[in-house]
């Protein structure tokens, strides 16, 4: 799936000026866990939670501390013509969380490790919505062919019993057949 289809285009932005505190305050009211740091629309790093956290163990003021001393740089980016696994290889790869989407130097949208989970965790129900439906289908088709019993077929005998494997479906363990 495009990143642009599935991007949040609400990015939050912040500029390299402002201090930590009302960084701080800002993910906190929008309960997200990073901001893009921007001037005049072009990027210039991203401040995480993590960073906030790092502002205040090194005994720093964040009312008085300025986002670009603790913003991360440079900042890893992707085009919304690009794919979610692209995304999720580029993640593993720099051992990170979000990723800009920009065209042509201008942000667009962001995406995280967490809107890459929720689309794999509806790929997977969709995996395993279409194998239980192959798994019924071909039971049937060899109940309708006069099958025996479980994994055996008759007229072609491409399974004997001995051959039957199973997979695990989530609830139960179905034979293939």
């Amino acid at each position: 799936m495009k990143l642009q289809e599935i991007m949040r285009a609400d990015v939050i932005q912040v500029s390299p000026g402002e201090c930590i505190g009302e960084a701080a305050k800002r993910m906190r009211e929008k309960s997200i866990g990073c901001l893009v740091v921007t001037v005049d629309g072009a990027i210039k790093g991203i401040i995480t939670d993590r960073d906030l956290l790092a502002c205040i163990s090194q005994s720093h003021d964040p009312h008085q501390c300025a986002v670009a001393l603790h913003m991360s740089r440079p900042v890893i980016i992707l085009p919304p013509e690009e794919d979610h696994l692209t995304a999720a290889n580029v993640m593993w790869r720099k051992r990170i969380k979000r990723l800009p989407i920009t065209k042509a130097g201008k942000l667009l949208g962001i995406i995280s490790l967490s809107d890459l989970a929720a689309l794999a965790e509806r790929d997977l129900e969709k995996l395993e919505s279409s194998t239980l439906f192959v798994s019924k289908l071909v039971k049937t088709q060899a109940a309708q062919r006069g099958a025996s019993k479980p994994g055996t077929f008759t007229g072609g005998g491409l399974l004997k019993p001995a051959d039957e494997k199973t997979v695990s479906l989530g609830h139960e363990t179905e034979p293939i057949l």
